[in-house]
């Protein structure tokens, strides 16, 4: 009998919304503030994301920063995001009609991210509506982050979906580590911040390169 599809599970960052340039503005203005002479360009901020913001932060600083100034910094860098993360971002193109083909099929939707979890609600209901998603996960400080599949099992949980009910859609290795982690088929897009040859690395089920291939995965 052919599995069932109850569930899609979606990373934010690079996949339904692109905010490299709010993340990388943010970046540099700490930078600039505290004296660094780092210069990095939206290339390099596309490989720095996708382990949560305090990693960020900590690539975006060259790694040089003490325990106790990445966390000062950290904390700054979630307020001022906070913000200013609307200023630039925008969902992809076609995204929103291809969630819609999926909630009219009875799929329920989650987003789970290593954004701060204030921020990933604020930016997910902003470009798609208040309880539009089932569940928006991002993080809390204290608990893990992906690739631990902690938030994202959590996140089925919450909508009654078993592991091999639902399918994944990420951009990075991040992603697909997260999927693999949580026994979840996991899809690679390509039209996020990390490259093809990265997901490929992974062996995800399939990598696609156009949100209208969504719905017709599931």
């Amino acid at each position: 009998m052919e599995r069932k599809i109850k569930c899609a599970v979606f990373d934010l960052d690079g996949t339904l919304v692109n905010t490299i340039d709010d993340l990388g503005n943010t970046c540099n203005f700490l930078i600039e503030k505290y004296g660094y002479k780092y210069v990095w360009n939206k290339n390099d901020y596309k490989k720095f994301v996708g382990n949560g913001a305090k990693k960020l932060v900590e690539r975006a600083f060259g790694g040089k920063l003490s325990g106790d100034e990445l966390e000062r910094i950290y904390a700054e860098f979630k307020v001022i995001y906070e913000r200013t993360m609307l200023d630039n971002a925008y969902a992809y193109e076609g995204i929103k009609e291809q969630l819609d083909i999926l909630k009219s099929k009875g799929i329920k939707l989650c987003v789970v991210t290593n954004k701060p979890n204030i921020a990933a609600q604020g930016m997910v209901e902003h470009f798609f509506g208040k309880g539009y998603f089932d569940v928006i996960s991002g993080v809390v400080d204290g608990k893990p982050t992906k690739p631990d599949p902690y938030t994202t099992l959590l996140a089925l949980k919450s909508v009654g979906c078993l592991p091999d009910e639902a399918i994944y859609f990420g951009d990075s290795n991040v992603d697909m580590r997260t999927a693999r982690n949580a026994g979840i088929e996991a899809v690679g897009v390509t039209w996020g911040f990390r490259s093809f040859e990265e997901l490929f690395a992974e062996n995800p089920s399939v990598i696609i390169d156009k949100p209208e291939y969504i719905s017709k995965l599931i």
